[in-house]
């Protein structure tokens, strides 16, 4: 679902590279936007200044957080990617240009019941797959959390009151335990803490 943009002056990059350029970061979201549109039926369309607002406090708040990724690299691009998508959809990012019918309260199809959400999470999750993949050399597929209407309901609703829950339920969403309490925060993940325990001398 994810590839590099088709640019002679680009190709070299790596995902995570063109990610954290503003240009070839959208042009990777447009793309994944075309495919879920022909895939669904759905037309999702960027805001260009939502989707510039949020970029750039999602690459403040990885910036805030690269020594992590020195100390674990797999679980900071895991954040990493679990912070654009609270941000993608925070700013509003993104929305559906097609004419929905009155939404049910529960989600029977989640790609129709909510597209924006939908494909956004589906963006991240390949994001941190081909991340993973070429900066890890680690494989790695979604847990069955993803295919849970009622996760997905949850998901959405929780969002409303605190934006943060997007990183964790993207990482329920990868078969990572969940930080509920402050999501935001790298210190407090799990991985982090048993990481700065292994550090910490005897």
């Amino acid at each position: 679902m994810l590839q590099a943009p088709r640019n002679s002056h680009v190709q070299p990059l790596h995902v995570w590279e063109h990610v954290q350029k503003l240009t070839l970061c959208r042009q990777l979201l447009q793309q994944c936007c075309d495919e879920y549109g022909a895939r669904h039926g759905i037309r999702i369309e960027i805001d260009s200044r939502h989707f510039t607002r949020a970029f750039f406090v999602w690459l403040d708040a990885i910036s805030h957080n690269d020594d992590y990724r020195r100390r674990n690299p797999r679980d900071f691009y895991q954040f990493a990617c679990g912070a654009l998508l609270r941000e993608l959809l925070h700013e509003k990012a993104v929305h559906s240009a097609t004419h929905a019918p009155l939404q049910a309260q529960t989600p029977v199809d989640v790609a129709s019941w909510w597209p924006a959400g939908y494909m956004l999470t589906y963006f991240c999750i390949g994001l941190l797959k081909r991340t993973l993949r070429e900066e890890c050399g680690l494989d790695v597929e979604p847990a069955d959390a993803l295919s849970q209407p009622e996760v997905w309901q949850s998901f959405r609703e929780n969002l409303v009151e605190e934006p943060s829950l997007a990183i964790a339920y993207f990482d329920k969403f990868m078969g990572l335990e969940p930080n509920w309490r402050e999501p935001g925060f790298v210190a407090n993940r799990p991985a982090c803490a048993r990481v700065t325990r292994i550090m910490r001398p005897v």
